[in-house]
């Protein structure tokens, strides 16, 4: 038998492959069941090897393909921006008059399942309902300032210089790399690959995350390709062969973590993120 997941998602799967194999030694799924059920000890774990060592062929791709360089595996921290711990805080905290303040009954954060809500500020605050709007216009209001500012410190200069009215474009922009940590790293990231050759994979769990970072790369005029559960099979395949082809100069594609796999062939990507 050839299987993908050796252990598949339950000790009974793992079972049936087992008693498919060999009937004799494995006829009891309840007996099976009751020494291997949870797992939840490492002896339990080290007992399941001892079984199925007789019966497992385990082949990594370092053991088939020796021409595959060696993985590496950095880890960058990254620290939330004053923004993104402004919100964070009022989430833990459940601090509802700064969460609700201007938003729309529509548009008001959801508290019921706060976890996720942190979850969300740490990737881009504007996944909390109505943050967009409120960062953008606190944004532009400050901007605001800034340029009356400037003038009036012009009248008494002697070399009058005021700062351009920045478009609403601009200022969305901005404030898309700005409020998120991530987003800092990643707008500093991205140009050192490109410049560098490489080709880039960015995973993410949330699909919206992946329409943040859909703005960003059309912000920075980088060609990507993107695949989440949305895409259907023949456009995965077309993408696919998109970012492989040099002809299309493709630097990103964009994945969620659910997209993955399904027979996707992108080695000619040599960084993930």
């Amino acid at each position: 038998m050839l299987t993908g997941t050796p252990l598949q998602n339950s000790t009974e799967e793992l079972w049936a492959l087992l008693h498919f194999a060999d009937p004799v030694n494995f006829a009891s799924k309840e007996a099976f069941t009751n020494q291997f059920g949870q797992l939840t000890s490492q002896e339990q774990v080290a007992d399941l090897h001892k079984v199925l060592k007789p019966y497992l062929l385990r082949r990594v791709k370092e053991d088939v393909e020796k021409s595959l360089p060696p993985k590496e595996e950095t880890i960058l921290e990254v620290t939330l921006t004053p923004i993104q711990k402004t919100y964070y805080k009022a989430i833990y905290e459940k601090n509802t008059t700064f969460l609700f303040k201007g938003a729309k009954s529509k548009n008001a954060p959801s508290l019921m399942n706060a976890a996720m809500e942190l979850r969300k500020v740490c990737n881009h605050p504007f996944l909390i309902g109505g943050a967009e709007e409120r960062i953008l216009a606190d944004a532009s209001a400050t901007a605001a300032k800034e340029r009356e500012q400037a003038s009036t410190d012009a009248e008494i200069s002697v070399k009058p210089q005021t700062s351009p009215k920045k478009s609403w474009k601009q200022l969305t922009g901005e404030q898309l790399i700005k409020s998120s940590g991530k987003m800092v790293l990643l707008d500093k990231l991205l140009p050192k690959l490109r410049s560098g050759g490489h080709k880039v994979l960015i995973f993410s769990q949330m699909v919206r995350v992946l329409d943040l970072l859909e703005d960003l790369l059309r912000l920075r005029d980088y060609k990507f390709e993107r695949l989440d559960g949305s895409r259907s099979a023949s456009m995965r395949s077309a993408a696919v062969d998109r970012f492989n082809k040099p002809s299309f100069d493709r630097f990103v594609m964009l994945l969620s973590t659910r997209a993955g796999g399904l027979g996707l062939n992108l080695v000619s990507a040599d960084t993930v993120i």
